[in-house]
Order: C-alpha cells, then structure tokens, then sequence
C-alpha cells in the first residue's frame, strides 16, 4: 500500500545505485527518527543488479513512510531525483516545505535532524548545505565552493581533466591530501575542543546531500537532469545566483557520508568520463553567459504543478 502523502513536511529522495546494504543503513537510520510521519522517502532504484532490487523491495514497505521508484533505466543522479520528485507530484500535487536529494551512502545519526529541519523557515534561504562529515576521517565536505570559481581555477579544472592520465594523477593527490586532512584533523579534535562552525551563506553545497526549500521550485530553480553524474553542486548553485537564492550552510544539520560506497577507490575511466563531461557541460550552461533558471520548452512537472 503506498503510504498518505498529504500534508507532509519534507520530501527525501535518495538515489540508490549498486549493493544494497548503504541504502538499507540509511533506511534503519530514517525508521529511528522524530516525526517519522511528517516525511516521505522515495527510494530510486537506478542499480543494474536484479539481487539489489530485490533486496530493496523487501525492505522498503517495513517502514510506513518510504516506497520504492524503479526507473526501466540508470537516469544518473538528478536525472533519477527529478523523475521521482515527478512521480511524487503526480499523486500529490503539494509541494512540501523541504525536499532533500541525497546520495544512498549517507547515514543520519541524530535522531532529532528533522526536528531541526522543520525549525528553519523554507522562505529564507533556497538550499541548505548540513554539515557533511566523510567517514571515517569526519573532515566536513561543506562548505563545497564558499566563492564562485574563478577563471584561474577554471583553467586547472580543463587541465586536470584535459586526459584519463592527468586525471588520474590529480585524483590520487587529492586523495592523498583529504587523508592528511582526515588525519590532522583527528589529532586536533582529541587533543583539544573544537568550536563548531556557525551558519554562513556560501556559493555551492556539496552533492552528496541537497536540502532544497519550497522558495527554491516557487521561485523556478529545479534539478538539471543533463548532468548525469556529477556536476550538481555548480548546477545548483548558478541556479540560486540566477533566481537570488540564498545558499546557507547550516552545521546544526549534521550527516555521516561513506563516499566510496558510491563511487569506489580511484579514478575509474567511466568516473573520468562522467566528470569531464559535466565539467564542459556546467561550463557552457551555467558560466559562459548563457545559463538562465529555466530552459524554453524543459519545464520540470514540479512546476507546472504549483503553476496549476
């Protein structure tokens, strides 16, 4: 039976792709929540395995407030999202007041996030960026980008994604940067307290886990289903510039993120070819002049929806 969607506050969407077992954590982690009833979660299928659908479709009607979307095809992330941000608007033409787009490889421990959620008030800011802490170094991917790239950092992008081996190279060294990161910042954090970092508006949220308020699909941002895979975060970002959105970090907000669960150790050629392409993509949209909040004749359902 799918569950009564009216009324509710929040929707979370989380993109599942590969083996099972991040997704059924993220689903344990939801079941334990305050004001279970007040979300909806809509598990999209876009694995390829028949095992992890299978899996998938016995665990999700355990919990009152998911269900599962199964794409016939792998939609990549915000093609997924937008197809079940649809889907849902189909049966239930109220948008609510938060709508989250998550990766399955997130965990949320605090068992109070959405009763902290439910405080912000969904007209001040477009998108809210938690505090996003990897595991297990908990070195926080947010703020993603505070300031907009400049065409100096541009051109280090084209170059480090100019070649498969270039690529290769610059993502070993970032690698190994975030895990002498990881490690200083595990010695910081025992030998003295750290003070938490406060709320502050930044240019663009890290993609593994997007809060997007009512205000933002009001004011007619959407998901950008032309980007496959990554991408997102400059996506949405330029959007919010477009319409005046603000983008605000808000580390009251906090989430667990086992980012190789995704996206595996390393570069993988299929990996390389998914960033290049959206790097020229969100370069030719969004940061050549020509980008705008909506695209003549690409209307997102949710839209039309609230335009009805």
């Amino acid at each position: 039976m799918r569950p009564n969607r009216k009324n509710i506050k929040a929707l979370l969407i989380a993109v599942h792709y590969g083996a099972p077992q991040p997704t059924l954590e993220l689903l344990r982690c939801l079941s334990q929540m305050k004001h279970l009833s007040d979300f909806h979660i809509l598990i999209v299928n876009n694995g390829v395995a028949a095992y992890s659908g299978a899996e998938l479709r016995e665990a999700v009607p355990w919990l009152p407030s998911a269900e599962l979307f199964e794409p016939t095809r792998n939609l990549g992330y915000f093609g997924a999202a937008r197809a079940s941000l649809d889907h849902f608007l189909a049966g239930n033409e109220m948008l609510p007041d938060w709508v989250v787009v998550c990766n399955h490889d997130v965990l949320i421990q605090d068992q109070d996030f959405f009763s902290k959620l439910f405080s912000q008030d969904p007209m001040a800011a477009g998108v809210i960026a938690p505090r996003i802490q990897t595991l297990p170094g908990r070195v926080d991917q947010n703020p993603f980008m505070r300031r907009r790239p400049g065409w100096l950092r541009w051109a280090g992008l084209r170059l480090s994604f100019s070649s498969y081996g270039v690529a290769a190279v610059c993502d070993w060294l970032s690698r190994q940067k975030r895990a002498a990161s990881s490690y200083w910042f595990a010695r910081r954090a025992h030998s003295s307290p750290m003070s938490s970092s406060s709320r502050e508006s930044i240019y663009a949220p890290h993609g593994a886990f997007f809060i997007f308020s009512r205000r933002y699909f009001e004011a007619g941002g959407y998901l950008d289903s032309n980007l496959f895979l990554y991408g997102e975060e400059i996506s949405v970002a330029e959007i919010c510039r477009s319409l005046r959105l603000p983008v605000v970090y808000e580390p009251s907000l906090c989430v667990l993120h086992n980012e190789h669960h995704s996206t595996g150790h390393g570069i993988s050629r299929f990996t390389y070819e998914c960033q290049r392409d959206a790097l020229r993509y969100v370069a030719s949209r969004y940061l050549s002049g020509a980008g705008g909040p909506i695209e003549s004749g690409t209307e997102p359902q949710a839209l039309m929806f609230l335009r009805k």
